[in-house]
C-alpha cells in the first residue's frame, strides 16, 4: 500500500493560486462565473522533498476587476472550494481509500474587487509516515 498526498479543486470564481514551499502548485487563471471544476493535483512528491522540514502550503484566492453590471460600487463574488485529503492506493495502483485531513474549505462571498480575497496558509510535517496539519491561518476579505 501507498498513501498519495492530494488537492481537489471543486469551484474557482475568479483565481485560486496554490503554493507548497514556495512553489506554485497550481493558478486557475482568472475564471468568471463560478463554473463547478474536478481538479486533481498531487503534492506527494513535493511535501517528500521537505519531509525533514514544515511544508507550507498557501491557498490565495484574488478577487479581480470583473464586474457582472457596470453599477458603480457594486462588490465582486467571490468562491474557492478544495479539499487536501490522503489517498491510499494498492500495489495494483487501485484506489483503497480517501481521507480528508482537514476540514475541506468552501466559502463564498461578495468583496470589493482587486482585493486578494483570501490567503489560506497549512503547516505540515511528517509525524511517522504521515503528514499532518500542525497549523492553519486564515484571513478573508469579504462584504457582509
Amino acid at each position: 500500500m501507498k498513501k498519495e498526498y492530494w488537492i481537489n479543486v471543486k469551484h474557482v470564481d475568479n483565481r485560486l493560486v496554490i503554493f507548497l514551499n514556495g512553489e506554485t502548485v497550481w493558478d486557475s487563471g482568472i475564471v468568471h462565473d463560478d463554473p463547478e471544476l474536478d481538479k486533481y493535483i498531487e503534492i506527494t512528491p513535493m511535501l517528500q522533498e521537505h519531509a525533514n522540514h514544515t511544508n507550507e502550503l498557501i491557498f490565495e484566492g484574488f478577487n479581480d476587476t470583473f464586474k457582472s453590471s457596470d453599477s458603480e460600487g457594486e462588490m465582486n463574488p467571490w468562491h474557492f472550494h478544495y479539499r487536501l485529503f490522503t489517498r491510499t492506493v494498492d500495489e495494483t495502483g487501485k484506489i483503497v481509500a480517501e481521507t480528508d485531513i482537514m476540514v475541506p474549505y468552501n466559502e463564498k462571498h461578495l468583496s470589493n474587487p482587486n482585493i486578494r480575497a483570501i490567503n489560506n496558509c497549512y503547516h505540515l510535517v511528517k509525524n511517522g509516515s504521515d503528514f499532518k496539519i500542525v497549523s492553519n491561518m486564515l484571513s478573508q476579505q469579504f462584504y457582509k
